[in-house]
C-alpha cells in the first residue's frame, strides 16, 4: 500500500501559515482603515473572482476570504 497523501494535505502546514498571516494583517487593517476605505474593501472582497483557479486553491482562497469578510465586516 503506497502513501498517496492528497495536494491539500501537502499544503497543511502551509495554509496554517497562511491563516496566521492573514490574521495578522486583518488585525493591523482593522486597526487602520474606517468608513468607505472599509466599505470598498468588503465589496470587493464579496465579488473577488475564483474563475481559473485550481480546486485546491479555490477552497483555500474561499476560506482566507471568508475570514477576511467576517473580521472586516462587523
Amino acid at each position: 500500500m503506497t502513501d498517496q497523501n492528497t495536494p491539500a494535505q501537502d499544503a497543511a502546514p502551509a495554509n496554517a501559515t497562511l491563516l496566521k498571516i492573514l490574521g495578522r494583517l486583518l488585525s493591523a487593517l482593522d486597526a487602520s482603515i474606517s468608513g468607505k476605505d472599509r466599505s470598498i474593501l468588503v465589496h470587493d472582497l464579496s465579488h473577488f473572482n475564483l474563475d481559473g483557479v485550481s480546486e485546491a486553491e479555490r477552497k483555500l482562497a474561499a476560506e482566507l476570504i471568508k475570514r477576511a469578510l467576517q473580521s472586516l465586516d462587523h
